[in-house]
């Protein structure tokens, strides 16, 4: 007897496999989170069951796993009906963190007081961020909205603006 044929005999046994593949969720039924490995991942199966009961396929959850191995961290989509403080505490007793990403919402005041609290000037703080000053004035009273890449600089360089002016400028030698 072949190996496969031993195979698909051992496997008849068994039983029917239950196919337990779905359709990844559409970006409208779904929370973007981010995944922070705290530890070691001892318990990497545990945690991409979870997962796929929060909503991701089981690709998708593999994946997530192989990227916290790998870089400590890994970005997915998780269902809107999912309790998110229950799943956090059921990862982080597997030593996974579980981030939710902030609104991409930017109201003008809300551009005007991150730029307040730095204590820049709009064209200061405009040419720090590599926009025209006409650009900035115009997202601070509110006649046009800045682009979401563009609203995660700012809250970046709110954070942490030295990282922000290490990443934009070069020394002149």
């Amino acid at each position: 007897m072949s190996t496969t044929a031993a195979l698909k005999e051992r496997l008849a046994r068994l039983g029917p496999v239950r196919d337990v593949s779905r359709r990844p969720l559409p970006s409208d039924e779904s929370i973007p989170v981010v995944l922070r490995r705290t530890d070691a991942l001892d318990k990497g199966v545990s945690v991409a069951r979870r997962l796929f009961a929060a909503g991701l396929t089981l690709k998708q959850a593999h994946e997530a796993i192989n990227k916290l191995a790998a870089l400590g961290w890994a970005s997915c989509a998780i269902a809107k009906a999912e309790n998110l403080a229950l799943l956090s505490a059921e990862l982080a007793a597997l030593n996974v963190e579980l981030r939710r990403r902030r609104p991409i919402l930017a109201y003008a005041s809300e551009i005007t007081a991150m730029r307040g609290r730095l204590g820049l000037s709009q064209r200061d703080y405009a040419d720090f961020l590599g926009i025209d000053v006409r650009t900035l004035q115009n997202w601070e009273q509110g006649r046009n909205k800045p682009d979401a890449s563009a609203i995660s600089l700012m809250r970046v360089f709110e954070q942490v603006p030295d990282a922000v002016e290490q990443a934009l400028t070069e020394p002149v030698t």
